[in-house]
């Protein structure tokens, strides 16, 4: 059943005052301190009540970075297929990673994680929830594959997914590290060169 324009206009409104209550924090934040910045000055510069506030975001450093629930897409079908595998697990973790903020707000999201470098904590706790999530996706859908749902080699579906699912993070985690400013957007041709690394040196290995 297609939404309604009462639905639209309750979502548009939903999204207006998700992104007012961002935009108040990181200001404020960024204008100030985080220790100075409270609920109580955020849901005023923002016009809403508190109580307004906690429906929208659980801490005021959620607020502050602009972050939400990860969320994963459902996985197409041939996800699975053996080519590809760990480059489209490791852009469905990218994918997932940006559910989590903001479009188009990298730029002052990488202002705050400068000037306030524990925040990257909250950064990390989301990237491993999302983790969480892409690992229970595969784990789900290997368990219905008829070339997966054996296991690999004496080794359960769940441990095959968990760590399918962590070599895939491994070119993301060197871009972070690598990349210079925290919170930057990561680039389709980085993307690209990390993965050819990380494929180059794993056949040098192996």
């Amino acid at each position: 059943m297609p939404p309604t324009d009462s639905t639209s206009l309750r979502e548009r409104k939903k999204t207006e005052t998700w992104h007012a209550i961002h935009d108040a924090a990181a200001e404020l934040a960024l204008d100030d301190d985080t220790k100075h910045v409270t609920v109580e000055a955020i849901a005023s510069e923002a016009g809403i009540s508190q109580r307004t506030f906690f429906n929208y975001f659980p801490t005021k450093e959620d607020a502050i970075l602009g972050v939400r629930t990860p969320t994963v897409p459902e996985l197409p079908e041939g996800f699975l297929a053996n080519d590809g595998l760990i480059e489209r697990t490791t852009e469905l973790l990218l994918t997932v990673g940006r559910s989590t903020y903001a479009e188009g707000d990298a730029d002052r999201r990488s202002r705050l994680f400068e000037k306030f470098p524990h925040l990257l904590l909250r950064r990390r706790e989301m990237m491993i929830e999302g983790e969480d999530l892409v690992y229970q996706a595969i784990a789900t859908a290997m368990a219905d594959h008829p070339e997966w749902s054996a296991g690999l080699n004496g080794h359960s579906v769940e441990s095959a997914a968990r760590m399918l699912t962590m070599a895939a993070g491994v070119p993301l985690r060197y871009l972070l590290v690598s990349g210079g400013m925290p919170g930057a957007r990561l680039e389709t041709d980085s993307l690209t060169t990390a993965l050819d690394l990380y494929q180059d040196l794993y056949r040098k290995l192996s």
